[in-house]
Order: structure tokens, then sequence, then C-alpha cells
């Protein structure tokens, strides 16, 4: 593979502006790489090179030679695997079987949108007397996609890959933390002789200058971000005043519902590895454990016992179930939250509650598993998307109580429910305000099925059939025979 650069009409460029970004070990606090920030000038390069591609290539048009190359770009990556994941644990923090676990994820995208590039339906319709309708998916044009850093590689190609498949043209931003894996997959799909140049391009820098100059481009239309609720907002509204399409995946504060039937002994193990994966930096993460009232000391003391065998360290490390934070950043806002948590409920912090730092700790950016007890619900410990590993456990009494807990909360991401009777779990599955609901297992996602937010949580829909038709336009033609 080639040198990390970015990406303009198939070529590996270098920016103009003369700024540097330095990617930071978030295990050790050593600079990764060094790479060349770029400007206005560089996005603007990108848009064109994007808008060029999809109005003189046949790409928009040919939907076999979308599949084969998406195709080729998933076993370019598998043939990569393992370089890759080193790279991703590196520049990220995570342990290396998570980045295994993303980047196989991203693998399975890419095959599932190459085979539905050629499975694009409108349909026909008979209107009255000679009158037909023809109603057909277009792609949309040039698409922008803003990509987090907590998992950027299975984030960047759930959006990617189906905006390809539609037939687009893209602008990827990957996130200033986490460019390096992100790009060295872009540049896999570069080199295929059979991709237009001009398809794929990405331009690497902040998104307060870059973002926001391609965010409200002319010839950008379609806008894709997954981050905080807080950035989506920007990001829609600047969209919004230019009138373009936002696809938003933003903020959780995914709850779980225990009842005092549930399957404790397959719960526990799965609901804190979900807790903990990715240091808590996860919107879909085990955030909220709401417990019913008969069970909720026992259960306390299982979720206490699971964490201890947590052992946190550098992700390289096999025998580590957690690695650190992105960030010094990450880290204060972190240790902010939880210290003034503590300091109003200084008897319910039962577990952590500090950054680690002996020798082993020192130079990197770790925080110690955390739990909070029975805080009250309007606390920013329930209402606040935290990002780090930090969960908070709640009490109910019965099924609506423990709905309406789950509803409590400007998020509505993900939730799930865990209880053997089937009734019980499909009554709160249609009660709780979130875009997917789980029912005796947690995380499960498949490129198949749709996923997405509700509430301030998001905007449309990826993954499945849906997620490929949000990257197009539904054009109606009627003609009338005579």
């Amino acid at each position: 593979m080639m040198g990390i650069g970015h990406i303009i009409n198939g070529d590996i460029v270098k920016s103009t502006t003369g700024n540097v970004l330095k990617i930071i070990n978030p295990a050790t606090g050593d600079i990764l790489d060094e790479i060349d920030q770029a400007g206005e000038f560089e996005a603007n390069e990108a848009v064109e090179s994007a808008k060029k591609a999809f109005l003189s290539t046949s790409w928009r048009k040919d939907t076999n030679l979308r599949a084969r190359v998406l195709l080729n770009w998933a076993y370019k990556i598998e043939k990569n695997l393992d370089e890759l994941s080193i790279l991703l644990t590196k520049e990220n923090g995570k342990t290396l079987l998570e980045s295994k676990i993303e980047i196989k994820n991203a693998i399975d995208t890419l095959k599932f949108v190459a085979g539905q590039a050629r499975l694009l339906e409108g349909r026909s319709l008979m209107l009255g007397g000679q009158i037909f309708s023809s109603v057909i998916a277009e792609p949309a044009g040039v698409v922008v996609i803003i990509v987090p850093w907590n998992w950027p590689i299975l984030l960047m190609i759930r959006e990617l890959g189906p905006a390809l498949a539609a037939g687009n043209t893209v602008v990827v931003k990957p996130a200033s933390n986490t460019p390096l894996t992100c790009s060295k997959i872009l540049q896999l799909a570069i080199l295929d002789d059979e991709i237009p140049k001009g398809v794929i391009n990405s331009v690497i820098g902040q998104g307060n200058t870059i973002g926001s100059f391609l965010v409200t481009n002319k010839h950008t239309r379609v806008i894709s971000f997954t981050g905080s609720t807080e950035v989506g907002k920007t990001i829609a509204s600047l969209a919004g005043n230019n009138i373009k399409k936002v696809i938003l995946e933003l903020g959780g504060k995914s709850p779980s519902l225990l009842f005092n039937d549930a399957n404790l002994e397959k719960a526990i193990p799965l609901l804190v590895k979900y807790m903990f994966g990715t240091a808590g930096q996860n919107c879909m993460a085990v955030s909220r454990v709401l417990i019913e009232k008969e069970i909720f000391n026992k259960v306390q003391d299982l979720i206490i016992s699971e964490v201890k065998k947590i052992r946190v360290g550098n992700g390289l490390d096999p025998n580590v179930q957690m690695g650190p934070v992105i960030s010094k950043d990450q880290l204060d806002k972190i240790a902010y939250t939880v210290n003034n948590a503590s300091l109003k409920f200084p008897d319910n912090l039962v577990y952590g509650g500090f950054i680690l730092q002996d020798n082993d700790y020192k130079n990197g950016f770790f925080y110690n598993p955390t739990i909070f007890s029975k805080v009250p619900i309007e606390s920013d410990l329930v209402q606040t998307e935290i990002f780090g590993p930090v969960v908070s456990l709640e009490i109910f009494d019965e099924d609506d109580q423990a709905i309406e807990m789950a509803n409590a909360t400007q998020y509505g991401l993900t939730a799930s429910i865990w209880t053997s009777d089937h009734n019980r779990a499909l009554y709160c599955a249609s009660n709780i305000q979130a875009g997917t609901v789980w029912i005796n297992t947690y995380m499960r996602t498949f490129p198949e099925t749709e996923s997405g937010g509700m509430k301030q949580s998001g905007i449309g829909r990826s993954r499945g059939k849906a997620g490929i038709y949000e990257y197009m336009e539904l054009k109606n033609i009627v003609s009338e025979i005579f």
C-alpha cells in the first residue's frame, strides 16, 4: 500500500496548507505519524473530482461494474486484515481482537452491498386509461461521508459501501484522530484498475474547516455524519440552509432492562463486555442497566465481580480486555464528569472512578471501568452521553416503569431486554423508543438489517436495503400512450 495522503482524482496528494496533524497512539502517548492537513483548496478539488466522475464516467449507470469493484475491494481488505488491524489498534487504542472484528464486519458489509448493487428496484404503475408511471431510483450525486474515530472502519464502510453501490461518487473525511487505517483502506479501493478516477476521494483535516466546507459546498448533495448529537445538529443546520439530504447517526444512552426471570448467566458477561468494549466509546454501548427490584443487589454484585476480571492496558497485548480512551481531552472530560458526580453522589459510586496512572499507564490515556448505582434519573450520569467506561445501574418495580425510565432521555439509538417471558419482551420492545432493540442478546448487527436512531439519536437508516436507498433519489416518470 502507498503512503498516507489525501486522495483526489485517483492520486495520493499532499496539501498546500503547511499545517501538520499529529496522530497519537493513545496507549503510549507517542506520535504514530504526521500528516499534512487539507484545507479548502484540497476539499474543493476533491468535490470537483467527484462531480466530474459522477457526470462523465459509467459509474452511476453500470451496476455490474460497481458490484465487481466493491467485491474486489472486500477481498483486498481481507488479504491485509492483520496489518490493518494492528494499525487500527495503534491509532485508536482498542484491543487487537476488537480491531479485527471491526474490519471483518466492514468486509462483510462490502460483500453485501456488492450484491445489492445489482438489485436496485423501482416500480411501475397503471394510473388509469393509457397513463403509466415508472418510479425509478437514481443516485443522488456527490456524497460527503464524515467518519467518527471510535469505530472508524466499520462506520466509514457502513455508509460508503451503500453510497457507492447506489452509484454515487464520494468525498470521505476521516476523523482527525484516526485517519491512518481509513486512508490505507481507501487506497486499496483506488488501486483497482476498473474504478474510474474520482469516484472515491478523501481529505484529512479538522471538521470546523474542511468539514464545514464540504457540508456547505453547492455540489455536494448528501451528507452522512456519525458522531455526537451536538455536532450533528450543527451539520443538519448547515445542510438545511443549503437544502441537502442528511443521514445522521448520533449519540446514545442505551438502556438494558433486566427482569427477575432473565438468564443472568448469559446476560451479565455479555452486558459487561459491551459496557467497556472500546473503553465505552461506542454510541451503542451499554451505558444504563435497569434492574428489577427483587434482583438488584444480586445483579450489582455479579456485575462488579465480572468487571473486576477486566484487564486494562495496551490493546496490542492479547491479555487485555479494555484499551485506553482516544485522547487526553477525552480522558479529562470523562474524569471531570465522574468527579462531579462522585461529589454529588458519593455513596453511589460503587466501583472505579479514577484515571489509571501507575507505571503501566503513565503515558497513555487510561480510565478505570466505573459503575454508579441508584443515581437519580435526572442526573448527568443518566442523561448525558459520557462516551467512556462509565455505567449507571438503576432500579425499577414493574414493566411500565422500566419502559418509562428507558425512554426518559433525549436519545433513542439502541436498547436491550432480558427476560424469559416472550410476551413481556415484545411489549417492552414495541414501547421503547429506539431504532434497534435486542431481546436476550446485545450488539447483534448485520448488513442485511436496518439500524438508526430515534429522537436525538439520528435521522435516516443505515444498513439493509433502506441504507442504500438513503443515498438515492426517487424519480417519477409518467407517460401517456396514444
